[in-house]
Formats: structure tokens, sequence, C-alpha cells
């Protein structure tokens, strides 16, 4: 497959997480409003490798069909209490947090397409998006930081990992500072990344400690809440078979990318830190 690579590339860093526990975020609650903007990487589009191999081979890939990921299911679960909740979602398969201030190479190298379509960075399409929209987003969803370490798994150099966090820790400090003074008053949630190389490859985790740990840093400096997707997924017993359940690396292809019961797993996370479920009461 000749879009296999990058796919390998997208799926394998969305894999890196840390054990740390869902953050207590900011005190303030902030109700949904009427859009619901989601950003990220190849978790935020709702990647799975099997279907994307299957697209490809038929000729034809459609972003509307990767429609069982975690957006999808926090979204059904904000219509529950806001109807209606449109969404947006910018997220890029293959996105770092150095390629979010530039370009998202899925679409603009590869052609291949966005559940919303932008030309140029995910970060302008998001301010411009909010700015368009004054006081009307909210919530603001961000996975991002998983395919700056990935390369160190394999790399010899041990500046690797100290080197991308802390690429990835000035990244999402600006990237959440942008979005925090754009959208003052919107809930902000980031993910904390879960590991599916737990079992084959331990040395990861220290990786992904510290890959969690800038994310939570960057996230407490703005008042944005972490959903923790290492926990539900990691530390839930038995273990490898929550783990094989909620990924999809135990099967042929070793997809690191969520299963779709994983991905309302991830979504179960957001919605708790949101505070949202009190809407519904």
């Amino acid at each position: 497959m000749r879009f296999r690579p990058v796919a390998i590339i997208a799926a394998i860093a969305a894999s890196l997480v840390s054990t740390a526990s869902v953050s207590a975020g900011p005190q303030s609650f902030n109700q949904p409003k009427h859009y619901y903007l989601a950003l990220g990487d190849s978790l935020a589009f709702g990647y799975q490798q099997a279907k994307f191999n299957g697209e490809a081979a038929a000729g034809s890939v459609d972003a509307a069909t990767f429609d069982t990921g975690y957006v999808d299911d926090f979204a059904a679960k904000l219509r529950a209490v806001k109807h209606p909740t449109r969404t947006v979602n910018f997220g890029c398969p293959g996105e770092t947090t150095a390629s979010y201030f530039s370009a998202c190479a899925w679409n603009a190298a590869l052609g291949l397409p966005l559940h919303n379509a932008y030309s140029g960075s995910q970060e302008a399409a998001a301010l411009a998006f909010i700015g368009a929209h004054r006081n009307q987003v909210s919530p603001i969803t961000l996975d991002l930081g998983a395919n700056d370490t990935t390369p160190c798994l394999l790399s010899p150099d041990p500046a690797c990992v100290p080197n991308a966090l802390a690429r990835v820790g000035a990244n999402l400090d600006r990237a959440l500072g942008e979005l925090r003074g754009a959208a003052p008053n919107a809930e902000i949630i980031v993910m904390a990344y879960y590991d599916p190389f737990a079992a084959v490859a331990p040395q990861s985790l220290a990786i992904t400690g510290g890959l969690n740990q800038a994310i939570r840093t960057a996230a407490a400096a703005h008042g944005v809440r972490v959903a923790d997707a290492f926990t539900p997924v990691n530390l839930a017993q038995p273990q490898p078979a929550t783990l094989c359940a909620l990924t999809l690396f135990c099967t042929a292809l070793h997809d690191i990318h969520a299963s779709d019961a994983g991905y309302a797993v991830i979504a179960e996370q957001f919605w708790a830190v949101s505070g949202y479920g009190r809407s519904g009461e």
C-alpha cells in the first residue's frame, strides 16, 4: 500500500502514554455551546488501519466512514445534553505538535480527505473558526504529542527523548495558550495517551510517561482539563486482554489505534472530566 508508511507513522504515534490519572482540571464549569471543535492527530480523526487499507485498495478514502472515533462518541454525549451541538473535526492523521503550526501532510501532501477541510495549518484553521464564531465554540478537545516522540522508540540518539519532550512541551504551551486566548470561556480538554506497546516493549513507558507529563504541565498552565486514556486501557485488569480489546494492536495488522470499544472508553474519559454530566441532572 503506498499510503501504509504514513498510516503506520500516524498509528504508532497515537500510542505513547503515561500512567497519569485524570487531572482535576480547573474549577470553573463551562456549558457546551453551538460548536464542538475537535483538534489533533489520527485519534481525533478516528483512524483505523484496516478500514483505511480497504478503502485505499478500492481507490477512494472517505473521511465520513471514520465515524466511530472518540470525537464521534463524545459528540453524541454532547448532543444528549445540548441539542444541537455541531461537531467540527480538524483532526489530521500523522500530525505532530510541530506540523500543527505548518500543514497537515495527510491532506496537503497526500491528498487524503479530512472530516472538515481546511488549507494551511490546523492551528490557523482552529483559530480562524473560533474567530468566526465568537463565544459559540465549546468544548475544544485536543490530542497531540505522540507523533513527536514515537521516532525515539527506535532512535539510538540518547538526546532524542529529551529533545522531543522539550519540543512537545513548548509547542503545546503555545497551542493551548492560543486556544485559551481565542476562546477564554471554552471548555478545553487534552488527552493523555494510552500505550499499546506496553506488553511487548515496556521501555516505551519511560517515554510515554514523559510525554504525558509534558501534556499535563502545558494543560495546567492554561486552565485545561486532561482526559486520561491510559488508566482504562493499560491498567484495567486483566492485562493484556483489556489492551487487546480496546486497541487493535493484537490484530494481524498490529494497529495501535483504538478499537470501536476503545474509542468509546476514551470518549468516557473526556466526558468524565468535562463536567457535562451535570447538564443532564
